[in-house]
């Protein structure tokens, strides 16, 4: 076994073996009341406030007392003026004692996430409508008691996710990007490479026009299953939560923002697949109508995922996410298009021919590249800076954590490019330079699908 292998072994098993820590995305921020509080008032509303903005059709909240007696509440309602709110009318007063509120959620790009928490009402409380019961303690010592209660809001409210099925889920995001990376990089080979190639012979370009949309093709298989694959997954994980109302995967695919996304991912992915198909008969417009159907993909993870939850600079947020997906995929793959196809058929040529075809494939493709991975560095600084605030959360969360990974893979790959574009390219006018780039290029695509890999994994961890 290689080193490469060795590498990607290492961090596949680290990535898998890891504790993590809150994987539902939607965590409760803070709650009126306030968790661990007293009040001298029965509430007449439940609100709750979470990180990111909450799916209102998979919310449910419940009140019991002590003795385990439900009392009703109305049904959860959004505030437009904003979407980290949901209220719930409580319908009924509250006698004395001890409450403990029970809610369950999801966010907008489909994590579910479930918590309760408690306060008190005292026996001195005031009923709405009806005036107080008893004297009124000194008010004072109450608010200093739920200032208390305020500042320990996280050891009052305790959260659970389910972090099996959320490992399972970001596995299968993790293939859906490579999906798409190599879908898009199919056009983005077609549409910008072949046409800066100007010395590859027209017979080779069909070939390679031919064998980039059969890849496309099974690229556009690859992202509808998995896409079918995340909506059974996250169905399941909405459907194991205890008191959550039974959610089909139709249910999640039809009725929430996360199962538009996943709709118009699969709606994309299935015109590529037939564009794809028409592409390697050699269908006049085919290749145009997958280039259109690879940009709306493109922008399917920011609307399914961190971005659209995000409860500021959303528009930003997914503008970003698009054009770190649409880089990404012209660098990476854009570049396994390259190699598998591009240089294979290139290497079928007779003479001189041959490396000269290797060589005009090479830079064509190395200014889209530079670009692409430019792209991506700066889409994910600002990415980062949205979703992290602080410098600090880098290495004192588990998003930043895996974050830096990330970065780390990140510019490992992008030093093997930098290796290529100085050494390799200048020497493709032979079998030795062909052998050498091969070699980095293989290194360079493994280092990238361990990224697509770490990414798969920070959509499954909460900002």
């Amino acid at each position: 076994m290689n080193t490469t292998r060795k590498l990607t072994l290492v961090l596949v098993l680290a990535l898998l073996l890891s504790p993590t820590r809150a994987w539902g995305h939607a965590h409760l921020k803070r709650s009126e009341p306030v968790a661990g509080s007293k009040t001298t008032s029965s509430p007449q509303w439940i609100r709750l406030w979470f990180t990111e903005r909450p799916e209102l059709s998979m919310t449910i909240v419940s009140i019991k007392d002590a003795n385990g007696n439900v009392f009703a509440l109305g049904s959860p309602e959004v505030d437009r003026s904003d979407p980290l709110l949901i209220s719930v009318r409580v319908a009924q007063p509250l006698p004395a004692g001890r409450y403990t509120v029970a809610w369950r959620t999801a966010a907008s790009d489909g994590h579910p996430s479930r918590g309760t928490f408690s306060f008190v009402v005292l026996a001195n409380a005031t009923v709405p409508g009806i005036g107080p019961v008893g004297q009124v303690g000194d008010a004072d010592t109450l608010r200093s008691e739920n200032a208390s209660a305020a500042s320990s809001t996280m050891f009052e409210n305790e959260e659970e996710a389910d972090e099996a099925s959320s490992i399972t889920n970001s596995l299968a995001r993790a293939f859906s990007f490579v999906g798409l990376l190599v879908l898009i990089g199919a056009t983005v080979f077609r549409t910008l490479v072949l046409r800066g190639a100007r010395e590859i012979d027209t017979a080779v370009r069909v070939r390679m026009e031919q064998r980039a949309a059969a890849l496309g093709l099974a690229a556009s298989i690859i992202v509808i299953l998995s896409a079918i694959a995340r909506v059974f997954l996250m169905s399941e994980m909405m459907s194991a939560m205890p008191e959550m109302h039974a959610m089909s995967a139709t249910d999640m695919a039809m009725h929430t923002r996360w199962g538009f996304a996943v709709r118009l991912e699969i709606g994309a992915a299935l015109v590529a697949l037939a564009s794809f198909g028409l592409a390697v008969r050699r269908v006049r417009g085919a290749w145009f109508v997958a280039t259109i159907a690879a940009i709306l993909l493109a922008a399917t993870p920011a609307l399914a995922g961190h971005a659209a939850a995000s409860p500021k600079f959303t528009s930003l947020m997914i503008a970003t996410d698009f054009l770190h997906v649409l880089g990404g995929a012209s660098w990476l793959g854009n570049l396994l298009v390259v190699m598998v196809v591009g240089v294979p058929v290139s290497l079928t040529c007779d003479g001189a021919e041959r490396w000269s075809s290797v060589a005009s494939l090479v830079n064509s493709f190395s200014p889209i590249a530079l670009a692409s991975a430019a792209l991506v560095v700066a889409s994910g600084v600002i990415a980062s800076w949205v979703h992290l605030e602080t410098l600090s959360a880098l290495w004192q969360t588990a998003y930043g954590q895996v974050l830096l990974l990330k970065m780390f893979l990140v510019a490992i790959a992008l030093t093997i490019g930098a290796y290529n574009f100085r050494r390799v390219q200048p020497q493709l006018a032979n079998e030795v330079g062909s052998t050498r780039l091969r070699r980095s290029a293989g290194i360079e695509l493994s280092v990238g699908f361990l990224i697509l890999l770490v990414t798969g994994f920070l959509t499954g961890i909460s900002p």
